[in-house]
């Protein structure tokens, strides 16, 4: 029995089908179905369609469906000719180019369905294509029809007949609706298999037949597609590439040059030829070179990628491999045949420009960014099945804060008791929790891959489908697990605000100091930039201002580089076990174990502890006399846990170890070691790069503290979060931040001899264009009053609440009266300001005004924690810190769980509530400078402590406890400081 299902959409029609492709496959194969269609208005789906059917001894037959004057028709590819049809015509589809005319160019080896709805069109698409069908889905449709090609065909969009209750529900979330606005006849679009098929349309069976015939699809792998890059005259890439590398070995070493380096280049640069990868490096280099030029800070290397030497040579990584113990076979393997892998970090604002470069100099078609998909994810799901039948939001975020992430919904109910006790009895609720676990894991939208782009040697819809849903240029049809297997080289431009970060500090050093620092040459022997590691003032250094490592820093106490690099790799899951052996033994009270003499040179540095991955390609080499690719195809099957090849490999390498002097004992035993750690190793060159990162950043941030911290609050702007952090760690580092001025702040943090002056814009309910307003006219001359301020901007996007913003965030203190003096009379300054701007300032009679006492230092801080939404000058609690030592910061209140601490915060709520008992309790909410924390007094403390108010500064004893997974604090003993 050949019948085929025909007309099979995949969740890949995005929020039209409920079919999964893993589910489909499953479905076929216990309903012993031997072909499958997929047949989606796109071909995003293809290729894992295409894959999971060969998997399972499936035959797939791949289709699109497109529209012609606003009429379905299917199209399915006879062959690999037909599928790169299909492929062209997917692409003007995308377009929005697609006509008749167009379609007849590429209509050979495809097969063209017309539905009954389309019937208009049959007359013309048969003179286009060899074969074409005319398709009913009921009797009442096949009776209308004529002629030897009629062929049953209904669209299936769910599996099985149940599922029609939940279709509706997808399309509501794709069309923004409530469920109850969906109408539609959608009840029998499922799949039919083959016997209820024959009972109810058996006329037709042999045309159905016919397709599954005609459609033999074998798509191409491993193609030859990496591009050739364009050398001068009578140069190939070979010799293109080894002449650079010449110069590099000059430019980095001078005249002078030490053999290991002329070795290692000849052998680099025999693998990459053998390899075929001249072109690729060549490409690469081009672009790097070319973002240097345009002043793109571009990172000194990431990934495998800085163990190359002839990558250092060209400038496309800044990392002596050599000098770091690098090695190239980590990178690029011999013995392993997979494509080379550079990954690049630019500056994350305009890494767009280094790609639009390669679209320019290859071709729009030559280099696509990677399409992705996001999933109806479970809180995700949740919140859109929620919108279609108008839940309350409110119930929706709680709903979601109960779920794991990590668990699907019907685990999330399986596992949580409060859950389901929420769920169960509440019909409605019940019902979007079935329908949202039904849909959960569907495709829910595309997008861009943050950091993938592929480069072809042809046009990309020669090979794949690609996508045209922006302006300046195309998406790959598929995403990046299938695009490699075809043979397409796939680079990442990645976006590192870090790099930004840098740029803007040392653009800043070079405005207001004149002085030039070039991020390439900052040295990695400086002490203060050790300092910042070593003193744990890591904040805003990249991958090294988290709380846990800065715990692991301050044990380590890194006093080297190589210290920085060891802890860059350590502090990763798997690898974090090894961290008290490393500390222990770095500080003499553990004793480091040599197995053998011959590996101390290589475990020297990290005492004795195999960290990085390149250790045991080492070790494999000395011990057992692997070459370097040998040894790496150990280290992958090791941290891979593919136990045929471990065993394997376990008797190789005894059996070489104990042919070159070394006992049986110790062969096993450094087996076994490395087998130990081989799962935990890290990739030692993508530490040792992005460690030069964070220690030039150190440098920067122990020479230059104003500029960077300026820099980094620039980088945060939106994040109240952040921004709170970063001030606080402005004071830490004793830089000054200054409220805003009105006639000193600009749009942005500015740097002065005094400190940071806070930007207007990110005031509370300014925003840009009045801040902007307000800025421009300045350059007129500086407002002398708030007479003056509002002659010249009142009106111009600047409206009274606006001033009322600027005073309450101390924008007009440096310029007379104070702010409850200018808050009270404001309608009159308001009235007189339009009236000078109206008859000149010396026919305006300047109106008295109430001059009034500044407000109390409590109301004062309430003013600047509404504008802000933090405290610029000192938190109220910070004083009081620094007269007591004991108490617990809040953000480290984890460390603390189920313990009784102290801590002092600021009263900035309280809500009093009743028992079941009707006894008066009380919830506090407190902060400190950076966090907030809710604060429970049961009755017996609330009524000891009854006279706290909002604004009082307490200092508490209590235990650390969880409600609803939130940390709070029960008190016990309360005294009020303030």
């Amino acid at each position: 029995m050949n019948y085929v299902p025909l007309n099979i959409k995949t969740h890949y029609s995005l929020l039209s089908s409920m079919i999964k492709i893993d589910d489909l496959i499953n479905f076929a194969k216990e309903n012993k179905i031997k072909q499958l269609t997929i047949t989606d208005n796109n071909m995003y789906g293809v290729m894992e369609f295409y894959k999971q059917c060969l998997l399972n001894n499936i035959k797939p037959i791949v289709g699109l469906e497109i529209k012609i004057d606003n009429l379905d028709i299917i199209l399915y590819c006879c062959n690999y000719e037909g599928y790169k049809n299909l492929i062209k015509i997917n692409s003007l589809n995308t377009e929005g180019l697609l006509t008749l005319k167009q379609l007849q160019l590429y209509s050979e080896n495809l097969i063209c369905i017309v539905p009954y709805l389309s019937t208009n069109l049959y007359s013309d698409l048969k003179k286009v294509f060899q074969y074409i069908f005319q398709s009913y889905k009921s009797i009442d449709e096949r009776n209308k029809l004529t002629g030897n090609n009629l062929i049953y065909m209904n669209e299936i969009i769910y599996l099985i007949k149940e599922d029609k209750n939940y279709i509706n529900y997808l399309l509501a979330i794709k069309d923004g609706k409530f469920v109850t606005e969906i109408n539609n006849d959608l009840l029998n679009n499922y799949l039919m298999l083959f016997d209820e098929v024959l009972k109810k349309y058996p006329n037709d069976i042999i045309n159905n037949y016919k397709i599954n015939e005609l459609c033999n699809l074998e798509l191409k792998f491993n193609q030859k597609l990496i591009p050739s890059f364009e050398c001068p005259k009578d140069y190939d890439s070979y010799t293109y590439i080894k002449k650079l590398c010449i110069r590099g070995l000059k430019q980095r070493f001078g005249n002078q040059v030490n053999r290991i380096y002329i070795d290692r280049l000849n052998h680099e640069l025999e693998v990459i030829n053998n390899m075929g990868f001249c072109d690729y490096f060549l490409i690469v280099w081009d672009y790097v070179k070319y973002a240097k030029e345009q002043g793109i800070l571009v990172g000194p290397g990431r990934g495998s990628a800085a163990g190359s030497l002839v990558s250092y040579l060209l400038n496309i990584t800044d990392v002596d491999p050599i000098k770091y113990n690098l090695l190239f076979e980590r990178f690029l393997n011999p013995e392993r045949i997979t494509m080379p892998d550079i990954d690049i970090d630019f500056e994350y604002n305009r890494r767009e420009e280094v790609i639009n470069y390669c679209i320019n100099k290859y071709g729009i078609k030559r280099v696509a960014p990677i399409i992705t998909f996001g999933t109806l994810g479970s809180k995700q799901v949740i919140r859109d099945v929620a919108r279609t039948l108008d839940i309350d939001l409110e119930i929706v975020d709680y709903i979601s804060k109960m779920l794991q992430s990590k668990l699907s919904l019907v685990e999330n109910y399986k596992q949580s008791a409060k859950l389901k006790n929420y769920l169960d009895n509440k019909p409605q609720l019940m019902t979007m929790y079935k329908v949202a676990s039904k849909l959960e894991g569907l495709k829910r939208h595309s997008s861009v891959h943050a950091a993938g782009i592929v480069m072809s040697n042809i046009d990309l819809d020669e090979i794949i489908p690609l996508d045209k849903k922006h302006e300046d240029f195309y998406t790959t049809g598929y995403d990046m697990d299938y695009l490699e297997d075809i043979g397409l080289l796939k680079m990442d431009f990645l976006g590192i605000k870090n790099l930004t970060l840098i740029t803007d500090v040392i653009k800043d050093i070079k405005e207001v100091l004149n002085v030039d620092i070039d991020f390439d040459n900052i040295p990695l022997n400086d002490q203060k930039a050790l300092e910042i590691f070593t003193n744990v003032n890591t904040t805003g250094i990249f991958q090294f201002e988290s709380n846990g490592m800065k715990n692991f820093l301050r044990k380590l106490c890194p006093t080297s580089f190589e210290e920085i690099v060891a802890a860059n790799a350590l502090f990763r899951p798997g690898p974090m076990e090894n961290i008290e052996t490393y500390i222990k033994r770095k500080q003499g009270s553990e004793r480091i174990e040599d197995i053998h003499p011959d590996l101390t040179p290589i475990l020297k540095s990290t005492y004795g502890i195999i960290i990085y991955q390149e250790q045991i390609m080492q070790i494999a080499k000395i011990m057992a006399g692997y070459s370097f690719g040998e040894a790496d195809l150990l280290r992958r099957a090791m941290s891979k846990k593919q136990e045929s090849v471990m065993i394997k490999e376990q008797q190789k390498f005894v059996d070489r170890s104990t042919t070159r002097g070394y006992s049986l004992e110790t062969a096993n035993e450094v087996y076994d070691l490395i087998l130990k750690f081989a799962s935990y190793g890290f990739n030692r060159s993508h530490s040792v790069a992005y460690s030069i990162i964070a220690y030039k950043m150190a440098y920067l941030k122990a020479h230059y503290p104003l500029f960077f911290m300026k820099a980094l609050l620039s980088m945060v702007v939106g994040s109240e979060i952040k921004t709170k952090e970063y001030i606080y760690e402005c004071k830490n580092n004793n830089i000054l931040i200054i409220a805003p001025d009105i006639n000193l702040s600009d749009s942005s943090y500015k740097i002065t001899d005094k400190g940071i002056i806070y930007p207007l814009s990110i005031i509370k309910n300014i925003g840009g264009t009045a801040a902007n307003t307000i800025i421009k006219e300045r350059q007129n001359g500086v407002y002398k009053n708030i007479y003056d301020f509002i002659k010249r901007v009142y009106g111009r996007s600047v409206n009274k609440k606006t001033i009322v913003s600027l005073i309450n965030a101390g924008c007009f203190n440096s310029i007379g009266l104070n702010k409850r003096t200018i808050t009270e009379n404001l309608d009159i300054i308001i009235n007189y300001g339009e009236l000078i701007k109206d008859v000149g300032e010396e026919y305006a009679l300047q109106p008295e005004i109430n001059h009034l006492d500044e407000y109390s230092k409590k109301e004062l801080m309430r003013l600047e924690l509404e504008s802000f939404s933090f405290y610029i000058s000192n938190h109220p609690v910070t004083e009081y810190k620094n007269k007591y030592p004991n108490p617990v910061e809040i953000n480290n209140l984890k460390k603390h769980f189920d313990k009784v601490v102290e801590i002092i915060v600021y009263v900035d709520g309280m809500k009093e509530v009743k028992t079941k008992k009707g006894d008066a309790m009380c919830f506090i909410t407190g902060s400190d400078e950076l966090s907030s924390i809710d604060i429970v007094l049961f009755p017996k403390v609330y009524n000891k402590y009854s006279n706290i108010e909002v604004g009082n500064i307490i200092k508490i004893f209590g235990k650390v406890e969880k409600r609803f997974d939130k940390l709070q604090i029960i008190a016990n003993e309360i005294e009020i400081l303030d």
